[in-house]
């Protein structure tokens, strides 16, 4: 009789294991079938061992599937019990308190789960010196896979029964689990779409998303295979599975043993599981619109309407496991929710707390950047390093210079003043702007962060000012990347390539390239004419440590672009004999055909863009005429321009001989008078 009163009561635990032993086991051969077996299927012994600085990376696919399910799978059967009537009847009569049944089958679920875990961990630590295995690791990345396999097990088969606590059906519990685990990254995406609509300058991806994306087991499992877990996320796992233990022991004691079957066990979370699924199928809804409607705001309004219309129907179906939800009190209850969801929605994104017109005084900002590549800017020890090296990867963005600094800020308050992306909208020619992230690093240490998208029109001289300035060119043109150590430097066009490996002419060519990009103006820089070619820079291979001691090698590259304006290159590449091996040169042009562009109104607003349909167009009329004199061809390729139907006055179809084609224009100041006399107006 005592021994029935102890919080790990053995009889419950050998019931449980007898009835749900399958779990473990499942999960024991799984995990050895993805982790040790994988480690001798498809061995070369003519091949060398690969190397490993992480064990999730053999058999991944498998090893994240099986993480994720058993530890959820373990935690609605071991709270089957909680949630159908007859299950709870007979568990809530013995004469056990409610602590002593919950700590027998917390107990139960781990022992079920971590057990295999530690099995395969032996079991790999042991198989990894056999000559048979094909991999290469060491005994610290067997613990650290141990470790993060058990505390992940652990949180979410913790989680799992702390929503059982919430909810009274397992079907219900599965789900609401799943949708909870991934539910701070979808959130946080909808809520910085909704933002990004109606606050003007909003980014389209906030530092507050990229945290919260963080906190997604999911989304980590995903990118476990190019990077570990940090012991801070770790820590944090292994916190909120202690945190979810506590609040299940204190729920449990006032959860009613009636509500077993029903869709939410504690009544009074009705109203916030109603409010919850509204909000979540509102901005669903809104962000449908949103995408297939080209952000007009009418309509997202209307798929807020709308989702909050099917959210509320589908919450009040679960609660009350009827379709028979349509009443007076609905109607009027909806309306509510509503309204508070939507002043919910309005209030951040009205304006009204200052966001859209707030520019930090000079005195407050320690540094300031301008440009198009902030989001690239990641820590060296950031997730994203397992993707690849970027010339962003570990540098800070931020320039200390007060010039700089102010002519950003004036900028800022011109284009926070005018708003020029809110006010011309409907008339708005985003082909003539540039999208520009403006980042300030204030004295407290804080960011503030405003994105926008402004014409390159009407504000050129606080454009100029900024994008003419060296700390601006230095950090969006990657003028860093040049000073590091190059293997080879490869420009190319199309199907012609020439590569540059000798050190004295590489040296040479980065301290041109540096000059090339520091001389551009402004108009340099906005022009639209056809680039000469490009330009792909190497690194050298880098040696980079990983929390293993196996060490990683790889090589990075980055790409520049050979400007029309590039003059000094040009000549630098003609005197070496390398410009006509990567020139577009007229032999390689088949023929040319050209057309004078006006045909918008002739075409569909969907057709707009289809810059074949207007070929067809000035073909049928005879208002296309194709050249293959080489003069002609000669003065269209220095003229040529990117195709754009909003600034093309005539359009021109190269055909080249290796095969492909390639729409351009030319504006009215490019014609020459061969190129004018032979066009049909």
């Amino acid at each position: 009789m005592m021994r029935s009163r102890y919080f790990f009561n053995f009889s419950i635990i050998r019931q449980n294991l007898r009835q749900h032993g399958w779990i473990g086991i499942l999960y024991a051969l799984g995990l050895l079938l993805m982790l040790p077996l994988q480690m001798f299927m498809g061995n070369n012994t003519e091949m060398e061992r690969i190397e490993l600085d992480s064990l999730f990376k053999v058999g991944f696919a498998g090893q994240a599937l099986l993480l994720i399910t058993c530890p959820i799978v373990a935690g609605l059967f071991l709270t089957r019990y909680l949630q159908a009537k007859s299950p709870s009847d007979l568990w809530h009569s013995l004469p056990l308190r409610r602590e002593h049944l919950l700590t027998a089958n917390l107990a139960s679920g781990l022992l079920l789960l971590l057990l295999p875990v530690w099995l395969t961990a032996g079991v790999s630590a042991a198989l990894g010196s056999w000559s048979g295995n094909r991999y290469l690791f060491e005994g610290a990345d067997v613990w650290n896979w141990a470790l993060v396999a058990s505390i992940l097990t652990l949180f979410l088969f913790c989680f799992t029964q702390f929503v059982g606590i919430f909810i009274g059906q397992t079907i219900l519990q599965g789900v609401v689990t799943c949708i909870l685990l991934v539910l701070p990254v979808v959130i946080s995406q909808l809520i910085s779409l909704h933002l990004s609509i109606f606050l003007y300058g909003y980014p389209k991806q906030s530092s507050v998303e990229n945290f919260v994306s963080n906190l997604s087991p999911f989304m980590n499992l995903i990118d476990l295979e190019a990077a570990s877990f940090s012991r801070p996320e770790l820590g944090t796992y292994l916190g909120l599975s202690f945190l979810f233990i506590g609040l299940s022991y204190l729920l449990y004691r006032t959860r009613d043993s009636e509500q077993a079957g029903q869709a939410v066990a504690f009544r009074y979370l009705n109203p916030f599981f109603k409010a919850g699924v509204m909000l979540c199928a509102g901005l669903l809804c809104g962000a449908y619109f949103s995408m297939e409607m080209n952000r007009q705001p009418g309509w997202i309004i209307g798929g807020y309407v709308v989702g909050a219309l099917v959210g509320y129907a589908a919450a009040q179906m679960v609660i009350r496991k009827s379709w028979h939800i349509l009443s007076r009190k609905s109607s009027l209850e909806w309306l509510l929710y509503t309204a508070l969801l939507g002043l919910l929605l309005y209030i951040p994104a009205s304006g009204l707390t200052g966001y859209e017109k707030r520019v930090p005084s000079a005195e407050e900002i320690s540094g300031v950047y301008a440009g198009s590549n902030y989001q690239l800017y990641t820590p060296e020890d950031s997730p994203e390093k397992g993707m690849g090296r970027t010339p962003y990867t570990g540098e800070q963005p931020y320039s200390a210079d007060p010039d700089y600094i102010e002519a950003v800020r004036k900028l800022h308050l011109i284009v926070a003043s005018v708003q020029p992306e809110n006010s011309l909208k409907s008339a708005y020619n985003y082909s003539q702007s540039t999208r520009l992230t403006l980042a300030y690093k204030l004295d407290n240490g804080r960011e503030m962060v405003r994105e926008y998208l402004v014409p390159l029109t009407g504000f050129e001289p606080e454009l100029k000012a900024v994008m003419e300035t060296e700390s601006y060119k230095r950090e969006e043109y990657a003028l860093d990347w040049l000073d590091k150590d190059i293997e080879k430097i490869r420009l190319s066009t199309n199907e012609k390539a020439v590569v540059l490996s000798s050190s004295a002419e590489i040296a040479e060519f980065k301290e041109i390239l540096t000059q090339e990009i520091l001389s551009m103006s402004y108009e340099d820089q906005t022009s639209n004419r056809v680039n000469e070619g490009g330009i792909e820079v190497t690194l050298a291979p880098e040696e980079t440590a990983t929390s293993s001691p196996v060490k990683v090698y790889y090589s990075s590259s980055h790409y520049y672009s050979w400007k029309p304006s590039y003059q000094e290159l040009a000549r630098w590449l003609e005197q070496k004999g390398y410009a006509d091996k990567v020139r577009v040169s007229p032999e390689d042009i088949l023929s040319a055909e050209l057309m004078k562009e006006d045909y918008s109104a002739q075409l569909s607003d969907g057709n707009q863009n289809d810059v074949n349909k207007r070929m067809e167009l000035a073909r049928s009329q005879k208002r296309a005429v194709v050249t293959e004199d080489k003069g002609i061809i000669t003065d269209i390729l220095a003229r040529q321009r990117y195709y754009d139907y909003n600034r093309s006055d005539y359009l021109v179809l190269l055909k080249y001989k290796a095969g492909y084609e390639n729409h351009v224009m030319l504006t009215e100041e490019d014609l020459t008078p061969g190129l004018r006399a032979l066009i049909p107006q």
